[in-house]
């Protein structure tokens, strides 16, 4: 590893949905490890600030609601006249972009690699723009640039970026979130008390598009089959929109949380949970980071469940799914998807006795 001479400025770009700002997380820290001199700062979108509360790793935490690449405040298809135009204007003259201008940044990273992330590190007059070949466009902007791998973690991929660096430093790539004892003692009576042979799952029904998750229906279905053991204690977290996805028989084993708890609240209780099944949404994410074994269904949108598991997963989560390529055309089947998990939960809890 060479050592920083100059102390460096860093901004970090990730104005994208949770789990991506989640799995960017490697990355800062990989960052303050290589140039603990320096100051890195990250850039997202209001929604995503609670994940980054408390790391170490992080100097400062930007507003950075651009509209592009997220579901938040993106209104039209990423490539559309309409969004470069919300682009160009919100890098010309919002606030926020003004104020990132008078950060004097050294370095920008554009982890998602995109125009308007170039346009606005130009915009900030970052002699140091670091962006992504193959994916979203703006390399010819960028000073340095990493190729996108379709086939490679997108975590990994974020770590690339140190090497154009010209460092090099182990780091797990793996997200973290830093919660309080005091977040994490809430979240113990949030669950209540349990016997030895109770499994606490959480069911995350929410996601992004309706194509890419697996579907209200399926997840009601397999709630009620999962209701039918007594051990199982189910939480459902999510937001006030998901309330109501999820419709299962009335059970002292189970509690929707959706849209009463926060954000780190609702990360709280995936880390003190046995098990995870969710859409490929941050839950997955969160599974991930507290190494809770996860099986994360896929909707219609998806061909790929193996190369999703390349992309996204993790050792101890299992993403189930089409996969064309091997002749599997279908999504997974509720009982195939409740087969699966009791297979799961024998191997992460081999004492664990139904």
């Amino acid at each position: 590893m060479k050592n920083c001479i100059n102390p460096r400025n860093f901004f970090v770009l990730r104005n994208n949905d949770l789990g991506d700002v989640l799995v960017a997380t490697p990355l800062l820290k990989g960052l303050k490890k290589a140039f603990p001199e320096s100051k890195v700062s990250i850039g997202v979108g209001d929604w995503a600030k609670p994940l980054l509360e408390n790391n170490l790793f992080v100097d400062e935490v930007i507003a950075c609601n651009g509209p592009w690449h997220n579901k938040q405040n993106c209104r039209f298809p990423a490539n559309s006249p309409k969004t470069f135009l919300e682009g160009i204007l919100y890098v010309l003259f919002s606030k926020e972009s003004r104020y990132i201008s008078s950060k004097k940044f050294t370095h920008g990273l554009d982890v998602l690699g995109s125009r308007q992330g170039s346009w606005l590190m130009r915009r900030a007059k970052i002699p140091n723009r670091f962006g992504v070949k193959g994916y979203a466009g703006g390399e010819n902007w960028c000073t340095k640039y990493i190729d996108f791998k379709e086939d490679r973690k997108v975590a990994e991929a974020g770590l690339e970026f140190l090497k154009l660096l010209d460092t090099e430093v182990e780091i797990d790539a793996r997200p973290t979130i830093y919660l309080t004892e005091n977040e994490k003692s809430e979240a113990e009576v949030s669950w209540g008390e349990r016997s030895s042979s109770t499994k606490r799952i959480v069911l995350a029904p929410g996601g992004g598009f309706p194509e890419k998750c697996w579907g209200d229906q399926n997840f009601s279905h397999l709630t009620n089959l999962l209701l039918k053991n007594k051990n199982y204690q189910i939480c459902i977290i999510g937001s006030k929109e998901d309330r109501n996805r999820i419709s299962a028989n009335d059970s002292a084993q189970l509690t929707n949380h959706c849209g009463v708890l926060s954000l780190r609240q609702s990360a709280s209780m995936v880390s003190l949970s046995d098990f995870v099944i969710s859409n490929s949404s941050l839950c997955m994410h969160l599974a991930g980071a507290f190494k809770v074994p996860a099986l994360t269904l896929l909707g219609e949108w998806y061909g790929s469940a193996a190369l999703h598991q390349k992309q996204w997963g993790y050792p101890e989560g299992t993403i189930a799914g089409k996969d064309v390529s091997n002749a599997k055309e279908k999504i997974t089947s509720v009982n195939e998807a409740y087969k699966l998990f009791e297979k799961l939960i024998k191997v992460y809890s081999p004492c664990f006795d139904d």
